[in-house]
């Protein structure tokens, strides 16, 4: 009998870590306020603040963290277990503005499903700090 691993929230975010660096300067766990930001990107092509909360399932729970972090990054995205994306519920992430990326467990297995929105409610002040906290170096 072959059982299958059980994906982990820490895999998902290792691959995307090893997307995104290629692009654009990321870091992962990064502090705002009494919460942590699961991965923080400035877009190599805008300059802007992505933040992105990632969950194996729980795409309700990443929604709710997404939507607090729409007053602190320029995007706001979640990123689901690619088993798993079919069940989010984009017409409620269009209705936030939310974008959506799908992560496998193999490095390069990840796919942008839905692009973010502008954030209009994002404080440049709270971009910027988190922006500082992003080390500058790609690749």
């Amino acid at each position: 009998m072959i059982v299958a691993k059980r994906i982990t929230e820490r895999r998902l975010v290792d691959v995307l870590m090893q997307h995104v660096r290629q692009d654009h300067a990321a870091a992962r766990e990064v502090p705002h306020y009494e919460k942590r930001i699961d991965v923080a990107l400035v877009s190599c092509d805008t300059q802007e603040l992505w933040a992105i909360e990632a969950k194996t399932s729980h795409w309700m729970r990443a929604l709710s963290q997404a939507i607090v972090n729409l007053s602190a990054a320029d995007r706001s995205y979640i990123a689901i277990y690619s088993k798993h994306a079919g069940r989010v519920d984009m017409s409620l992430l269009a209705e936030y503005g939310i974008g959506l990326i799908a992560v496998g467990t193999r490095w390069g297995d990840v796919e942008i499903l839905k692009d973010a929105e502008r954030s209009p409610c994002s404080n440049g002040l709270v971009v910027e700090r988190l922006k500082s906290q992003i080390p500058n170096g790609v690749g």
